[in-house]
């Protein structure tokens, strides 16, 4: 009997193994010797042909039953044909990478409830309208804290009773740990999880829990999308929004278009949600396909929170806090009331700005702002350079300063101005010790932590009824990047870390400290109106012809000696362009040097591709892959990219 098997490395095809073993069926996994290693190939096919050629055995069976089937397989060749990658890497991404599965692997599982749920007027309307129209997408926009969850969770349960299983879909390990503790007391023992911070066998426990029909509602993160159920009834992407839901490692899906696929292959109802839905969620609803539906008040008694915006002339970790912060900081903490502290800082070059009017120094070719490099000024987008001035160009004055302070500094300084507080920091740095982030939620939850300092980490979907002050230490970082989203994605960030306020009963106050108070964001930030920001960052996108009304791509070269990464470049701006009369309306961009030139002691250069046809963007960059001599350099390629540093 012979076996055909794919494996999740860059390589084409299948690959032929032998064996005696007549329990391997197609959906399992096995050991095989693969270019003088073990590795997992994933049985595709059984058959008794032998090939002409020698075959290796098998060297040993990882399942006792299968753990995906055919619809894995139709998703594995959708993911590899539009992400423009191998079917290998495709399967090998979506499926858990453990290899036992015994008694001793602890599944998560608790004890069951029937704890009811009870919706508001304005939620019971919207779970019948998503509930009468099945075979649409939905977007519920809410703002922070209407309630969107109990929506979900009266979706979930009636798919439930019709057997049919339900994912649900978070941004972040940290959410989907409040989450889930959340949902145990509704769905109890039919509850899985499955997300990174699991290890592989406690994954592979969830998926064949998830896939057998055992469990019948897994709550995760991105990989979570390719769980596979007997019937699965409805797919929920809760904070639409967020960029976590895109993979940074090939292959680069998004969760959601992922989602949108299985929701027309599978029939599975799809069901966003967001505070800030994304702007591509937002053209998709004026056309028509999405539907729509809004939560417009706070659930229960909590109201939105005050927002205050305070200007700051400097940006170092002693002077950042104004004296309105310092005050509200103070007397939140006298009243035994908690304080979120956002400190969006991204480990980007310094930007210079004025401390006078708040103007950054920008491109005369491009809107983004120039980065601070080697004694120069540069744009990332168009490569002009300029030395660093000593004047500002709006208002004249010398005082130039680069912006920027971590995280750690902010901290000390608040330990000692409030010296008797509890001050904990959350960033990529302090998440990544063990158990760390569970045991801030717990903390936080208890009242144990009086100011909880942290980057973008702090303003995804937490739920701390006692706090009553936000404060976003300096609101203009993000918006500098040289990156055509920065804008969307701070007013987005900003709009989600004021709504961790005034959750509960405690009322709530937001103050955002900025260089630039003359901002137009801040108008709409001050007035709750995120649509109105919307329809004019459209508007500006629109003019230039960027996504939503275009798709892109980006390749990306890499490797270590600059001068072939910048002839493999070159090279495959002229096989794309020999190719384009076959592919016709892509404009090609570049190529040039990344704005994150270097990486890892990896030379980085790109070529942008933009179409109105997503497929036409997908089948060049796959002939561009055959065709071009890496020499030695590795390529990337992102299908709808979110950003392009």
């Amino acid at each position: 009997m012979f076996v055909d098997v794919a494996v999740g490395f860059p390589i084409d095809g299948l690959f032929t193994y032998s064996t005696d073993d007549t329990s391997i069926t197609k959906g399992m996994r096995v050991v095989v010797n693969f270019n003088n290693r073990k590795t997992t190939g994933y049985v595709v096919h059984v058959h008794d042909d032998p090939p002409n050629f020698d075959v290796k055995p098998v060297i040993k069976v990882l399942d006792t039953q299968p753990i995906f089937d055919d619809r894995l397989l139709t998703l594995a060749q959708f993911i590899s044909s539009h992400y423009v990658c191998y079917f290998g890497e495709a399967l090998g991404t979506a499926l858990p990478s453990g290899k036992s599965y015994n008694i001793r692997t602890k599944p998560f599982t608790f004890g069951d409830s029937s704890k009811e749920v009870i919706l508001t007027e304005e939620q019971e309307q919207i779970y019948r309208a998503i509930m009468n129209q099945p075979q649409k997408v939905h977007c519920i926009y809410g703002i922070t804290g209407s309630g969107k969850t109990e929506v979900y969770i009266a979706l979930a349960k009636k798919m439930i009773q019709q057997g049919k299983a339900v994912l649900y879909l978070v941004p972040e390990i940290s959410i989907s740990s409040q989450m889930f503790e959340r949902l145990k007391a509704v769905f109890g023992q039919t509850l899985v999880m499955y997300h990174s911070g699991m290890n592989p066998n406690q994954r592979l426990v969830s998926w064949k829990r998830f896939y057998t029909g055992q469990a019948m509602i897994a709550v995760g993160t991105r990989s979570a999308i390719f769980m596979q159920a007997p019937n699965l009834g409805l797919i929920i992407i809760d904070e639409e929004h967020d960029s976590s839901y895109k993979e940074n490692s090939t292959p680069r899906y998004h969760a959601r278009t992922v989602a949108w696929y299985r929701h027309r292959q599978e029939g599975a109802m799809l069901v966003l949600g967001s505070a800030t839905p994304s702007l591509e969620t937002l053209y998709a609803i004026q056309r028509t396909s999405i539907v729509q539906h809004q939560l417009n008040k706070r659930f229960g008694t909590a109201k939105l929170p005050e927002l205050e915006i305070v200007t700051v002339k400097a940006s170092n970790a002693r002077t950042i806090f104004s004296n309105t912060l310092l005050f509200s900081i103070k007397k939140a903490i006298e009243a035994r009331e908690q304080v979120i502290l956002l400190l969006n800082r991204r480990g980007f070059a310094p930007v210079m700005l004025c401390q006078d009017c708040g103007t950054a120094v920008q491109c005369p070719h491009c809107s983004i702002s120039l980065t601070h490099h080697k004694q120069k000024l540069l744009c990332h987008y168009c490569h002009y350079e300029t030395v660093v001035p000593e004047h500002c160009s709006n208002c004249g004055s010398k005082h130039l300063v680069m912006v920027g302070s971590g995280t750690q500094r902010v901290e000390e300084v608040l330990q000692k101005m409030f010296p008797a507080a509890t001050v904990v920091r959350l960033d990529q740095d302090s998440a990544r010790r063990k158990n760390f982030l569970p045991a801030v939620v717990n903390d936080m939850m208890n009242g144990n932590i009086d100011i909880l300092l942290g980057t973008q980490m702090v303003a995804k979907g937490f739920d701390f009824p006692n706090v009553s002050l936000v404060g976003v230490m300096l609101a203009d970082i993000g918006l500098l990047l040289p990156d055509f989203r920065a804008v969307e994605r701070t007013f987005a960030l900003l709009v989600q870390v004021a709504g961790r306020s005034g959750r509960g009963e405690v009322g709530g106050k937001v103050i955002v400290q900025t260089i630039n108070p003359d901002n137009p964001i801040f108008h709409f930030l001050k007035n709750h109106d995120y649509m109105g920001f919307c329809q004019k960052e459209l508007s500006i996108r629109k003019a230039l012809n960027y996504p939503p009304y275009v798709r892109l791509a980006r390749l990306v070269v890499r490797g270590a000696k600059e001068d072939i990464v910048a002839t493999v470049a070159g090279q495959c701006r002229d096989i794309l362009q020999e190719l384009s009369p076959q592919f016709p309306d892509i404009t090609i961009l570049g190529p040039s040097q990344a704005p994150l030139h270097k990486i890892a002691s990896q030379y980085r250069y790109h070529i942008v591709l933009k179409s109105n046809n997503v497929e036409k963007l997908s089948g060049i960059l796959a002939q561009c892959k055959k065709k071009v001599n890496l020499q030695g350099t590795y390529l990337e390629i992102d299908i709808d990219p979110l950003d392009l540093l």
